[in-house]
């Protein structure tokens, strides 16, 4: 799991609509239809990542998106929206607070026919559930917008299992994040869940002229999209490095034609040296016609100190370790 002081904190947050008190099940009436989150959850949000918006500072955010447990009554028909609230709060650094968010009141809907990601031609029969915190900042709230389908006719459009819901696209959240410049307005990200057990860890080795390292990579579902770099470790210019912290760790790659991981960018922060350095950067050079790798060590404001030689990259299918 992303390491942090309060991750294993058990959240008491409540989940209420904006007509009455959030719903028991034990109260809740036989047939009545509901946006179910049965337990808290808790999602990554990373981005922009420094490849797919162009100027973005790496490790430019990170923020753990918890959603509190409890039930919101959906509408009885489609195309109509009834008031809603759910509650949620983001934690933006390690050791930083767990900001509740707005109790600003939102809407539920539901959708008929309608599945996320599905592909032409998949089946109908699908409904589906949307919660926006903010109606009338369409489409997608300001802050945070929830969408999971299920069959047409479920009573509990329930979030959990979330993994499995995330693994087959019938489960989308997103939230808000700053821009890039601090001018920027704020940008609508996805959040995903942060641990995975369905996915091989791949390990990439880099033998420098100033020693090795590795990093251990867990591929993105979408090629470019939520990857993660999971651990770091080895020796590089004499500095030790093992980092598995969520907050520390970079990761972006492209996609060309389908191929998975083009140009990655891989980059790791750890304790400033005594000469300041503080980040290593490992990446694939943009405007090399064939692949070549560049590497180079930055201070804590990301200015350049200087470039390492890089002999060379080995990448190991599954062959790294799944610490998250």
């Amino acid at each position: 799991m992303p390491r942090s002081r309060s991750l294993r904190t058990t959240l008491a947050l409540a989940l209420v609509s904006g007509a009455a008190a959030c719903v028991d099940d034990t109260t809740t009436p036989l047939g009545e239809r509901v946006l179910r989150i049965p337990e808290d959850f808790e999602l990554c949000l990373v981005s922009p990542s420094p490849l797919t918006f162009q100027g973005a500072p790496l490790f430019h955010y990170r923020g753990l998106l918890r959603l509190g447990a409890g039930d919101v009554v959906l509408p009885s028909g489609p195309h109509v929206e009834a008031e809603a609230w759910i509650a949620y709060s983001l934690q933006s650094t390690a050791d930083g607070p767990e900001v509740a968010g707005g109790k600003s009141l939102g809407a539920v809907s539901l959708e008929p026919d309608l599945a996320l990601d599905r592909a032409p031609g998949a089946p109908q029969g699908w409904e589906l559930a949307a919660y926006t915190d903010d109606p009338t900042a369409k489409p997608w709230g300001e802050r945070l917008h929830l969408r999971v389908a299920y069959p047409t006719d479920t009573t509990e459009f329930d979030l959990s299992p979330l993994l499995l819901l995330d693994r087959e696209g019938r489960l989308r959240v997103l939230a808000s994040v700053p821009g890039v410049a601090a001018d920027d307005p704020p940008l609508r990200v996805r959040a995903a869940p942060c641990e995975r057990d369905d996915l091989d860890v791949d390990r990439v080795d880099v033998t420098l002229a100033e020693g090795a390292i590795s990093f251990h990579t867990r591929p993105a579902i979408a090629r470019h999209e939520l990857g993660f770099t999971v651990l770091v470790e080895g020796e590089v210019d004499g500095i030790a490095i093992d980092v598995d912290s969520y907050w520390d760790l970079e990761y972006s790659a492209g996609n060309v034609g389908g191929a998975y991981g083009f140009q990655p960018v891989m980059a790791v922060r750890f304790a400033e040296q005594a000469d300041g350095a503080c980040i290593l950067v490992v990446r694939s050079d943009p405007y090399a016609a064939e692949t070549t790798w560049l590497a180079e060590l930055l201070d804590c404001a990301q200015n350049h100190l200087r470039d390492l030689s890089v002999e060379s990259v080995d990448i190991a299918q599954g062959g790294g370790e799944p610490r998250w």
